[in-house]
């Protein structure tokens, strides 16, 4: 009877591991104050090995990461957000295309203005898709709120 037991509180407990949702990617969200009008902010996303997260150019392929922010009438978002990290690119047969990655670490630096000098916050959302050399996860999206002070 105990060997039955430890058997069943041995499946439940595997069966509840593989029930948890899979999240390779960790965000940060910070604002950089860069003049009395200017911020930068920096979206991190840490991935974790071996995992990796792809550019928001990648055309042809999986999804791209983007970036999107909820109208504010105090702020100008400028162009498009810099990617900081260890581009790496190599032709993957599953998407036949060259595509272009990051492993372990990449920021997102996005310039914004304030149109009059004052508190605010900047919300948005991330979207994302992370794959490994043997699967991809479905595209996520994360939102964010982030303090202009």
């Amino acid at each position: 009877m105990k060997k039955i037991g430890v058997i069943f509180c041995s499946l439940v407990f595997v069966l509840n591991v593989n029930a948890q949702k899979l999240n390779p990617v960790k965000w940060t969200f910070e604002a950089v104050k860069k003049s009395d009008k200017q911020y930068e902010l920096q979206i991190t996303a840490n991935v974790e090995s071996p995992w990796h997260i792809y550019s928001q150019f990648v055309k042809g392929g999986p999804v791209p990461t983007s970036i999107s922010f909820k109208a504010n009438p105090l702020l100008q978002v400028k162009g498009v957000a810099k990617e900081i990290g260890k581009i790496e690119k190599k032709f993957d047969k599953n998407f036949n295309a060259e595509i272009a990655y990051f492993s372990n670490k990449v920021q997102f630096a996005q310039l914004v203005n304030l149109k009059v000098a004052s508190k605010t916050k900047i919300a948005g959302e991330v979207e994302y898709m992370v794959c490994n050399d043997e699967r991809c996860l479905p595209p996520t999206k994360v939102a964010f709120e982030i303090a202009l002070q």
